[in-house]
């Protein structure tokens, strides 16, 4: 009996702990911001709202205040998340969601870009040297597409607020997407999106 009570007592203390390390990450609530002071489509920006809500719930663990919570608590404190807000403001803001961090990510980049590389196009033109001559000038204009390539560019700053409005931490990252056949599938928005996770990441580890 005293191993049976002995086997209880390890378990009980095990659940404890366990529960002690779980509890205060799900109790942690935090609200994302997403600003933009790059040209970004206002379509594109609502679909990287959504994301890095969904994002920052998954990688930090945390409950993420959503959208509508955000926009009822700017109207109730009269206080809106844009470029610039007062460490007052930012104080109204946390105490109304009961938030323990506020995140802001403000993207700073969004280019696309492209580039030629002659030797691709070179490569194109040697192989269909030995076709007719109807099929050479059918491979001139491609070779010139082959040799293009775009690079999709988002740039961001994350940066982290304490409900005292104090800053805990902010970082940079930049991410380009250059995927196969980049021409036609380069997107801005998916380099947003791992830009966003990259982010999350150091976060998570730094907080």
């Amino acid at each position: 009996m005293s191993n049976k009570a002995r086997s209880v007592q390890c378990g009980v203390v095990v659940g404890l702990m366990v529960l002690t390390a779980i509890v205060p990450a799900f109790g942690q609530r935090v609200v994302v911001c997403i600003q933009a002071a790059a040209p970004v489509p206002p379509a594109q920006l609502e679909i990287l709202k959504s994301f890095a809500n969904q994002r920052c719930a998954v990688i930090a663990d945390v409950e993420v205040c959503s959208t509508g919570e955000l926009m009822y608590a700017q109207r109730f404190t009269n206080t809106y998340v844009g470029n610039s807000i007062s460490v007052n403001g930012m104080r109204r803001l946390a105490q109304t969601l009961d938030a323990d961090h506020i995140v802001i990510f403000r993207i700073v980049r969004w280019e696309n870009q492209l580039s030629f590389k002659p030797e691709w196009s070179l490569l194109l033109v040697g192989a269909t040297s030995f076709f007719d001559s109807s099929l050479k000038l059918l491979a001139s204009p491609l070779g010139i597409l082959f040799g293009l390539e775009k690079e999709a560019t988002v740039a961001l700053f994350a940066t982290v607020f304490s409900p005292s409005g104090d800053v805990e931490f902010t970082t940079m990252v930049t991410y380009a997407d250059q995927p196969l056949f980049s021409l036609f599938t380069a997107d801005p928005l998916e380099a947003a999106k791992r830009a966003i996770e990259a982010a999350l990441f150091q976060l998570t580890v730094a907080l």
